[in-house]
């Protein structure tokens, strides 16, 4: 995966929210509820701000509200969120095709290059929608995420990537991840703050922490032993890209013998008994018949049932 943003001592990031609940009875709470809450948790995760605008006016107005929100933004970012309703070519009722150059425009102007930009928002991410949009219009190479179903704002799984650099200028992340992880992914965004990490994280980062999520539980291992996994994740504060992506680790319990251990994900799973004793497992974590290097026999996951992370939301 290509590098995204310029890495400071303290990463800039910004998020901007609808400041208005709908009125039409359909979306009840959607600001106060989802919105406003998911801007702040940004904020407060990376030590930057964020905005609410008056959504609740004419397109003109409305739109001119977020254009101004954006014009206040500090320069340099090296990620601005977007919190509201969407469609596949359009942002709530602010944005239509007609104001996209105006609104890249804006935004443009307080990015670093190679930034990312996440909307969260629903359908914004579909083929040929707003994100590709922005991803062409405001260029500096960045990375533009969107969701492509209508689910839940922030931890929403179906998201696609908008990039102009190697490869493909729009993929899915379910497919960039594959099909095994996909569960794990679900649960990271609802059980994890995966949710507001992932657009400035390379992809080798987040499959470590979606193996993490597989490796959590009760598992059966040669010699006639259960290892009880467990992992200790909270929602945390990011300055640079390295506290992004810490090697996920935890305590693990050996059920026969209560001899209590350490794990740590890398390119590979070791695990650790007295500090000295160590056993190393292949990658990826394969809950149905796991290899553990130089042991003859497989491990497997009995029960997923562990700790691990608080719900999101």
């Amino acid at each position: 995966m290509l590098p995204k943003a310029s890495w400071r001592f303290v990463m800039r990031v910004y998020a901007i929210a609808t400041g208005d609940n709908d009125t039409s009875g359909k979306y009840p709470g959607d600001c106060t509820g989802a919105f406003i809450p998911g801007a702040r948790r940004i904020a407060f995760a990376y030590g930057g701000g964020y905005a609410t605008f008056h959504n609740g006016q004419s397109h003109e107005g409305a739109r001119d509200d977020l254009i101004k929100a954006v014009n206040a933004m500090p320069a340099g970012l090296d990620m601005f969120a977007y919190f509201g309703h969407g469609v596949r070519t359009q942002l709530g009722n602010m944005i239509w095709e007609a104001d996209r150059q105006l609104f890249a425009d804006a935004i443009r102007a307080k990015l670093s290059d190679g930034a990312s930009v996440m909307l969260y928002s629903c359908l914004a991410g579909q083929p040929g929608g707003v994100t590709e949009a922005l991803r062409d219009l405001i260029g500096k190479g960045v990375w533009v995420y969107g969701h492509t179903s209508v689910k839940h704002s922030y931890y929403n799984p179906d998201v696609s990537e908008a990039h102009n650099g190697d490869g493909a200028r729009f993929r899915l992340i379910n497919d960039i991840i594959g099909s095994d992880l996909s569960s794990a992914w679900e649960l990271s965004l609802k059980y994890t703050d995966m949710w507001l990490r992932f657009p400035l994280m390379h992809y080798d980062d987040i499959k470590k922490e979606l193996n993490a999520i597989r490796l959590v539980g009760t598992w059966s291992v040669p010699e006639q032993s259960d290892y009880i996994f467990t992992w200790p994740i909270k929602n945390g504060s990011y300055t640079t890209e390295d506290s992004l992506c810490v090697n996920p680790n935890g305590v693990v319990q050996d059920a026969v013998t209560r001899e209590t251990g350490t794990w740590e994900i890398d390119d590979e799973l070791i695990v650790t008994w007295s500090a000295v004793d160590k056993e190393r497992w292949s990658m990826p974590v394969n809950p149905n018949g796991q290899v553990i290097k130089n042991v003859s026999g497989l491990a497997r996951r009995k029960g997923h049932v562990g700790k691990f992370g608080s719900l999101q939301g």
